[in-house]
Order: structure tokens, then sequence, then C-alpha cells
């Protein structure tokens, strides 16, 4: 039986107090769920549970958290990574090895395993999860849906008491997202494994949570009873708008990874001061797309900014021509602090006119980062990150802007200011925004139009031609 806690605790972290004397105990064999808005610590309470912290940074001032009564933290590593393991919110932070085979087998060789157990676990784990078909495939070239299935295998195989979650459906497809579910509740009810999970999205947890969480801004933990939790909502279609004259086109593009044929023959245009999602399930080469337009990816066909072939521009310009908000956000800064980060945005904007200082201001105090700007960008929270760069990239103001799931870590309201922020901005200063998001509440409601990128081809879609 396992005997998880935090009790007591007070935890400083880059001289701020997270928690103070915060009392927490796991119970075996549950499924429980974390939430809160963004910054709340969640991210920092799953980290003290797996023994992260403080080892790899803050401080324990008072208290302490325990594994069967031994502080967590002092256990040795591979002892402590059988009983508990934990599932980042960037997936690719934990690989190490080039193919998915290899990360899940160096996964297991860190546990001391004997060869013949390790290939026969390593195998059975990727059955399991349905993934056996890119067991092979190379980490890099992973969808950012794949990438966490592929993380999470390493977690399962590891075949630890309990598991731990952070955002794990951040950059998942709606079918994955309930696989994944389902396999987690699979494993809870079949192995008896106890199950903690961070997520901002509450849909699909009604009927497998048994235990719900919430984290404050004050950073004090409540329970919650499951029976509050929502029941699964319908997925909406955006409602077709008639679309404004675009800048950005591509014709008869064609792209492909290696020898995986992504696109062929694709048609695609951004219109200009609107916003529009490019959907698709995961691996279907929306990043990849992404990648193409920025011109960071090789491509067949034309690729046209007013009607004139990309080429005609050198790499620097068609940088400050079409900008591309990454999944990571810490892969995008350049900037120790944050309000360095967005100084160094207001410098090289295309549009500094309109990014005063006040503006500025303005946008921080609405996003709620304004207590942010004197930390350092590596230390904020996951939705903290995200809301920095997506207001440092949308200062940069180039004409056309592609934002790769932006929404990842978010809370109900601050992906309600981060919305909010992308309209007037495109409205504004007439900007043509493409997203990746397979989050679709709280978003389809402000968009203009939709693209599906699905069987190589690109197809833009009238109001209800949606299917999850």
């Amino acid at each position: 039986m396992i005997d998880l806690k935090l009790q007591e605790l007070t935890f400083e972290y880059d001289g701020r107090q997270l928690f103070d004397k915060l009392n927490f105990q796991l119970e075996p064999g549950t499924f429980g769920l974390l939430t809160g808005p963004s910054g709340c610590g969640k991210s920092t309470l799953l980290k003290l549970l797996a023994g992260l912290l403080p080892q790899y940074g803050g401080t324990i001032t008072s208290g302490q958290a325990t594994l069967n009564g031994l502080p967590v933290g002092e256990i040795v590593p591979f002892q402590r990574a059988k009983k508990v393991a934990m599932l980042f919110q960037h997936p690719s932070r934990q690989f190490a090895m080039k193919t998915v085979q290899e990360q899940v087998s160096f996964a297991l060789a860190n546990l001391q395993l004997a060869p013949p157990v390790l290939k026969k676990r390593v195998r059975q784990t990727l059955d399991w999860l349905g993934i056996a078909r890119f067991a092979n495939r190379q980490v890099h070239t992973l969808s950012g849906g794949e990438q966490q299935r592929a993380a999470l295998a390493c977690v399962l195989a590891m075949d630890s008491d309990v598991i731990l979650l952070d955002e794990p459906f951040a950059n998942v497809d709606t079918a994955g997202r309930q696989q994944l579910l389902a396999d987690l509740q699979r494993l809870q009810s079949e192995r008896g494994k106890t199950i903690l999970l961070a997520d901002h999205d509450l849909n699909g947890y009604r009927g497998v949570a048994d235990r719900w969480y919430q984290l404050s801004t004050q950073h004090q933990l409540s329970t919650k009873s499951v029976d509050e939790l929502p029941v699964s909502t319908p997925v909406v279609a955006v409602k077709h708008q008639r679309l404004q004259a675009a800048r950005l086109a591509a014709r008869h593009l064609r792209v492909a990874v290696g020898q995986r044929l992504l696109i062929d023959d694709g048609q695609l245009a951004i219109p200009q001061g609107q916003l529009g999602l490019l959907s698709g399930d995961n691996g279907a080469g929306k990043s990849t797309l992404f990648a193409t337009l920025s011109r960071q990816h090789d491509y067949g066909g034309q690729l046209l900014f007013d009607q004139q072939p990309a080429t005609r521009l050198a790499l620097k310009k068609w940088a400050l021509t079409v900008g591309w908000v990454f999944q990571n956000s810490a892969d995008q800064f350049i900037a120790i602090k944050a309000a360095d980060e967005l100084a160094a945005s207001r410098t090289h904007s295309c549009r500094p006119q309109y990014w005063t200082s006040q503006r500025c201001t303005q946008a921080v105090r609405r996003l709620g980062i304004t207590d942010c700007l004197d930390r350092v960008s590596y230390q904020l929270s996951g939705g903290q990150q995200k809301k920095l760069q997506i207001l440092s990239m949308v200062v940069m103001a180039q004409p056309v802007m592609l934002l790769d799931e932006p929404f990842a870590g978010l809370d109900s309201q601050s992906l309600r200011a981060v919305m909010q922020l992308l309209k007037q901005v495109a409205t504004d200063l007439q900007v043509g925004m493409l997203i990746i998001s397979h989050q679709r509440e709280g978003v389809v409601d402000w968009l203009d139009y939709e693209i599906r990128l699905a069987n190589h081809h690109l197809t833009l879609l009238e109001g209800d031609d949606y299917h999850a």
C-alpha cells in the first residue's frame, strides 16, 4: 500500500511562497483530478509529490513530502520511480533517445530490469497503448499528441504504483484524449494504480475521476464533489463567416516528412483580419504545415505572399512577414526575464505605433501577468509562459500569424482574455491568424472559419461539415 503525502509543507520558489503548511494525502487506488487557475501551483504540487522539488528548485522551509514514511526526495531515484512516476506538461523534455522504442527501453533500463523482462514489457506497453505502429519513429518527427502518448508509454512501462500527469492532453485530439482517459481508468480499475492528473479542461472526467481537488489563486487546496463535474459538451462547429482577402496563400502544396506524405496538392489562403482554425488528427501534419508556411520545411508547389513567390523574400524578411507561435513556449523565449521578453518584441515590432507602452501595459494587465514581469520567464507556470509568449508574438505584429496549440495550460478566464487579445489585434491591424487547437470549447465562437487537414488534403469546412 502506497502512503504518499504532504505534511504541513511550506514551499518557496524564486523568493515567493507558494504553499503555507499544506496538507495533502493521495488516497491509494483513486483517480484524482487536480484543477485550478494558471499559476496556482498545480505543477509544483505534482513535482513535490514526485520528489523533483526541492531537488531541482525551490525550498521547503517547513514540513515535508513523504513516501511510505520517508522523505520523497531522499529515496534513490530508481527506487522512487518504481513507486511514483510523473508525466510532464511538455513530453519532449522527457526524451533522451532517438526512437520511441529506444526511449521506453531507456526508461526501463533505469529500473535495472533484466533484458528479457525489459523487451517484453516494452512490447506489451506499446501494444497496450496502441502505438506500436510508430515504435521505430524518431521522437522529434512525432506530432505533439504522438509525443504525449510516447511519454505516457514510458510512464506506464515503469509500472509505478502512483502515476502523476501534468496537463497530459494539452496537444491531444478528441479521439486520443478519450482513448487515453479510458486507458488511465483501466489502469486504475484493473491494476490498482493511483492516478492524479492536473487539467484545465473538465470534459470527460464525469464517471472517471473519483476525487476532485481544486487549488485557488491563493494556493489553498480544497476538495469538490465529482458529481459537480460537467457532462461532456458536444463538439461545436465554427460558424463560417464571409472570408476577407488573403495575402498569404499556397497553391498545389506538397509536404512530406521523409517518405511520409502529409499534404498533396494542398490549396490554402489565410484571410487578413480574421481568425481561422486548422483542425485535424494528431500526426496529420498540422505543425509541419506551419513549419512549411514559415519556410522552415521543404515543400513542393507554390507559396505566395501578395501574389508573389515567397522565395523572392529573404528568410529574415519572411520572418517579419509570417510569425509562428510554437507549441512549447520556452522554445520561443530569447530573454531571461519576462519584461525583457516584451521589450525585445516592442523593439522589433512591425507596428510600433500601435504597440505603445500604454497598450502593452493594458494587455499585460488583462492577461493577468503583471506580477510575472520581474520574474524569470522559464520559471513561470505553463499557463503564465503561454500568455507571455502569445503577447510577445502579437506585439511583433507580422501580417500573418500561425499559432500552434496556443491555449495549452490556460484556465477558462485566461483563455477568454487571450481570445479577446487575438481578436482585437487581428481586427485592428488586419493580421491573418490561423490557429491549431484541439480545444474547441471557449474557442470556436471567436473564429471565422475552419480548415481541416485529413487524408493529405486541406478542406475549408462549411459550418456543420465538422465531425469529431
